[in-house]
């Protein structure tokens, strides 16, 4: 019997790709489950939102990003976009950050458009979630609030990393931004459960945002946003864990 071809993939069934939460995938790979939703923020992964704390990726999505499959990524999978001078965009880091980036690129009236509406919704949900999370004690529901922060942020660093690469849009500076607090139960010197360390990561986020605020790069933002997402959703990953120990 002649070899079969190795990019000769038979499309998955339903059985065969099934949907793995965020704490399986990191169980199997031993890396923490802060890892997994990293590499989703980043686009890495592609996922779907089931519910505002659970997230839910594609056995064939994730085999893709590893490296373990041969032939076309899944129909609905993740797709690397090139950026203008040809290297994987968007950037990760801000060292990656090109002039290109900073200065941005032409977009026709209605993208722009568009953009500007997906500023709008992001900066709604994440009035919206500091509202939620301003004038309640830290319990109950603590941990969804710090969740659904989380995701604004994640909204937040999207819109405008998309918008910070196009001529038209740009950041404007907001005076004493580093002195910020994101809401009244989060502030330093607040009681919030959960490892201490987190939260001094979680400050600090929130000092380099308002940093970022301070300044006129939008992009420099975005990447500030993207990091105190970061930060929640660990902290929200060790309330679980603590729950589940109780």
């Amino acid at each position: 019997m002649a070899d079969r071809d190795p990019d000769d993939v038979e499309p998955r069934g339903v059985d065969d790709d099934p949907w793995l939460t965020v704490a399986e995938i990191a169980d199997e790979l031993r890396v923490n489950p802060a890892t997994v939703r990293l590499w989703i923020s980043k686009g890495q992964l592609p996922a779907t939102r089931a519910g505002m704390r659970k997230l839910l990726v594609r056995r064939s999505d994730l085999d893709y990003m590893l490296g373990g499959r041969r032939g076309p990524p899944p129909s609905d999978g993740y797709r690397p976009r090139l950026r203008v001078d040809g290297r994987m965009g968007p950037p990760q880091i801000l060292q990656q950050l090109s002039s290109a980036d900073i200065h941005g690129r032409e977009a026709s009236p209605e993208t722009m458009q568009a953009i500007a509406e997906r500023l709008r919704r992001a900066d709604e949900a994440w009035q919206q979630a500091q509202a939620a999370s301003e004038y309640v004690p830290p319990a109950p529901g603590f941990a969804d609030r710090i969740c659904a922060l989380a995701t604004a942020c994640e909204q937040q660093w999207r819109s405008l990393a998309e918008a910070g690469r196009i001529k038209g849009f740009g950041w404007t500076p907001i005076a004493g931004a580093r002195d910020m607090t994101i809401s009244a139960e989060l502030r330093p010197g607040a009681n919030r459960p959960g490892p201490s360390a987190l939260w001094e990561q979680f400050d600090r986020a929130v000092n380099l945002l308002g940093v970022a605020m301070e300044g006129a790069i939008m992009y420099v933002v975005a990447f500030r946003y993207r990091d105190l997402a970061f930060v929640m959703h660990e902290i929200a990953d060790a309330l679980d864990a603590d729950e589940q120990l109780q």
